[in-house]
């Protein structure tokens, strides 16, 4: 008798019928110990079975191995643990009982009351059967049939991802499980099939089906149907969507949606996504034959592809057969569609970039013949390094051509050299000298002037500019507390005259005077208008920080310019010598407020012209409220609206663990009318998911008119989506 981390009985050491046993430590192999002739071929050995137990009894008579007491076992990447194990090496077979487990390379676990297994742990039968897979599912029954070791055949079976939680010493009723009178489980496939099969929702049955599978949890994804989805809507009636997922390889895929309707007939929807070595893309569209035979449809496409470490191009195409086209059908309502081509490089601090732009306008008032297309538009940006005194000298080129069926067609060439020299002065003060030159050239016909007749032909401007800018911040501490104090100028020189009439303005048509563009050189977004004339910006920036991220700071400023032209609109804030007055108010002292208040003021009384108000305020375990409020008036300046004043709002509440609400609302308040609002309600637990939405909409878009829409999505985890939306 020998002891080895334990009492091993009657163990012989020796080869015994082509098995050896050698124990030490309380850990055992068994293995493979043949004799061979000399010169004949020695086969592969057979994979070694390594165990330990607290007792191991070998019974050479009967070619049996007993272990008892915490008893492990691995073979081939598979670990058995159990309180008792058989091993009868005549019959290669194996039985294990007392808290049996089996845990399989890809981290299945089965754990049973007594298992009888093939030596390889391959085959055989299992008694009291629980296998926990991945994302916590589980499988239980009273008995299954393992084969080909990726098998496992479960009678009586109960499938269900939820937890069952111990209540007074009883398990409850998960929320959802099915039940079903056989499951297969294909670990080599994946898959989960059940024969006689009834889907019950907190222990009553709601579904029955003779046979259903579906992907076990570590299938991310696979070949099959998806949730149909169904309802009504004042558009297209009632309506059911069947999806179908196709995955075509591990590197694209293909979702196939028809859409029954009974109102404007079906619809199908497809969606065909591919990953490649130098990029992706995902393209997205639908068609469907309307009341009045007419073909109609949608594309969204979208692609992303690297040429080299420095190139790479892509496109996005979006076009719908009509304006509502993707409002009545549910894929959305922008307001424009972009279709884009473009090539991009980056090479150290320089930037290039190509693109070709077609637009659609979705509005009522848009018309194709006047949108234009851009073809090509071409860009650089170039930067060197910081030369002496850190100077730094750029390069910026443009040149754009732009074409409509009617109206203005416009060419255009630009260049730009500029000049840089930032300066720290020895109280801390910044100072930055800007120099640069602008040539603009532009090729145009039919542009529209005032009391003239339409020009044709070639225009142009030189435009020299000197821009000073100038900050000093003053910091103090105060205990635990920063406050910084930093007021900031600029002045800047152009020529008078720099935006002749001969020159379309098609990029520089909206503008306003706000916190953000006060202190730029040139407050245009685009190159067809140019700020001229000598002009000048004040303002102060205060601010005061916590020890813990909580920050509260203020901005106010002015601007001035020394010519009264008609270079900015009536309205714009910078229509007269002196500007309206801008600023901005953010408090965030901790996590439960985030204030941010951006207004303009008349210069002359102070009176609003335009304010703007984000907050967010409370936290999601009492209240959390996101408001938004909006007020313009009409000496704003606003292009697209007259005089509105608006507020929206969302409240959010997380009730406890499972439940949150929301709801929200947007409200014209100078008509004190709704334009929309909604509720809804969600459950989320580790199985399952409930969503329930209300919505109403009270604005016309063209020929759709107000509706009530009601939604909600059932989402059974590991399963499926259930989805459905109902509205008049």
């Amino acid at each position: 008798m020998v002891m080895a981390g334990g009492m091993i009985k009657r163990l012989v050491t020796s080869t015994i019928l082509g098995c050896g046993i050698f124990v030490g430590g309380g850990l055992a192999s068994l293995h493979s110990a043949t004799a061979q002739t000399a010169g004949s071929e020695v086969p592969p050995p057979e994979p070694a079975i390594l165990f330990s137990a607290d007792e191991v009894d070998y019974n050479q008579e009967l070619q049996t191995v007993t272990a008892r007491g915490n008893v492990e076992i691995s073979r081939e990447g598979r670990i058995l643990l159990a309180d008792t194990v058989s091993y009868d090496r005549s019959q290669d077979v194996l039985t294990a009982s007392g808290n049996v487990s089996i845990t399989e390379p890809t981290g299945e676990v089965t754990f049973a009351s007594y298992v009888e297994l093939s030596g390889d742990f391959k085959e055989g039968i299992v008694q009291d059967i629980y296998v926990l897979l991945d994302e916590n599912t589980r499988i239980a029954g009273a008995g299954a049939r393992r084969s080909g070791g990726n098998f496992t055949e479960i009678a009586k079976a109960v499938y269900s991802p939820c937890k069952v939680c111990e209540d007074n010493g009883s398990s409850s009723t998960p929320l959802w499980r099915i039940r079903a009178a056989r499951v297969l489980h294909d670990s080599d496939s994946k898959t989960v099939e059940y024969e006689d099969a009834r889907l019950e929702v907190a222990g009553i049955p709601v579904l029955y089906t003779p046979y259903f599978q579906h992907p076990d949890p570590t299938v991310k994804r696979q070949s099959g149907l998806l949730a149909p989805s169904f309802g009504s809507t004042s558009h297209v009636g009632s309506y059911f969507s069947q999806p179908y997922y196709w995955s075509i390889d591990n590197s694209k895929d293909m979702t196939f949606t028809p859409t029954y309707t009974t109102d404007e007939g079906p619809v199908l929807a497809t969606e065909y996504r591919q990953r490649l070595d130098s990029g992706e893309f995902d393209v997205v569209n639908s068609i469907t034959r309307d009341t009045e035979d007419d073909w109609q449809g949608h594309i969204d496409a979208k692609g992303r592809f690297d040429i080299d470490p420095t190139w790479r191009w892509g496109f996005d195409a979006e076009q719908a057969s009509e304006k509502t086209y993707l409002s009545r059908y549910g894929f959305g309502s922008p307001s424009v569609l972009t279709s884009n081509l473009f090539t991009e490089g980056f090479r150290g601090a320089s930037y290039t970039r190509a693109d070709a732009y077609y637009f659609q306008g979705l509005k009522s008032d848009d018309d194709r013949d006047t949108t234009p297309i851009v073809l090509p538009h071409l860009q650089f940006h170039g930067q060197s390094a910081p030369a002496k005194y850190g100077s730094i000298t750029t390069l910026d080129l443009d040149g754009l051509s732009l074409t409509r069926d009617e109206g203005t067609n416009s060419h255009r060439m630009s260049a730009k050299a500029g000049w840089e020299l930032p300066h720290v002065g020895t109280m801390g003060d910044v100072t930055k000298l800007s120099l640069s030159v602008r040539s603009d050239n532009y090729l145009v016909s039919d542009v529209s002037r005032t009391n003239r007749e339409n020009y044709s032909g070639y225009t142009g401007r030189l435009l020299p500019l000197a821009a000073i800018d100038w900050q000093m911040p003053f910091v103090s501490s105060q205990g635990s507390y920063q406050q910084v104090i930093t007021p900031i100028a600029m002045a800047a020189w152009s020529p008078n005259g720099g935006n002749p009439d001969e020159i379309p303005n098609e990029d520089s048509q909206s503008f306003e005077l706000d916190d953000i563009n006060l202190f730029s050189h040139d407050r245009f977004g685009g190159l067809d208008r140019a700020e001229d004339g000598l002009r000048a910006s004040y303002g102060l920036e205060w601010g005061i920080y916590g020890p813990q991220g909580g920050y509260t700071s203020a901005m106010f400023g002015q601007s001035y310019r020394a010519n009264e032209n008609d270079t900015f609109a009536q309205g714009s804030g910078l229509d007269e010598h002196l500007s309206d007055y801008v600023g901005r108010v953010t408090v965030a002292p901790n996590q439960y407020l985030d204030l941010t208040y951006r207004y303009r003021l008349s210069k002359d009384d102070f009176s609003a012209r335009r304010n703007q108000v984000t907050a967010t305020v409370g936290s999601l375990d009492t209240l959390r409220l996101n408001t938004t409020y909006l007020h313009f008036t009409d000496e704003a300046g606003s292009e697209e609206f007259d005089e509105r004043e608006e507020i929206y709002f969302r409240a959010e509440r997380q009730f406890n663990q499972y439940w949150s609400g929301q709801a929200y609302g947007r409200y014209d308040l100078d008509e004190t009318d709704p334009l929309e609002y909604g509720i809804g309600f969600v459950y989320e637990d580790e199985c399952f998911i409930f969503d329930g939405r209300v919505r109403r909409t009270f604005y016309r878009d063209q020929d759709l008119g107000e509706s009530d829409e009601f939604l909600f999505r059932l989402v059974f985890k590991t399963l499926g989506e259930f989805a459905s939306a109902a509205g008049l």
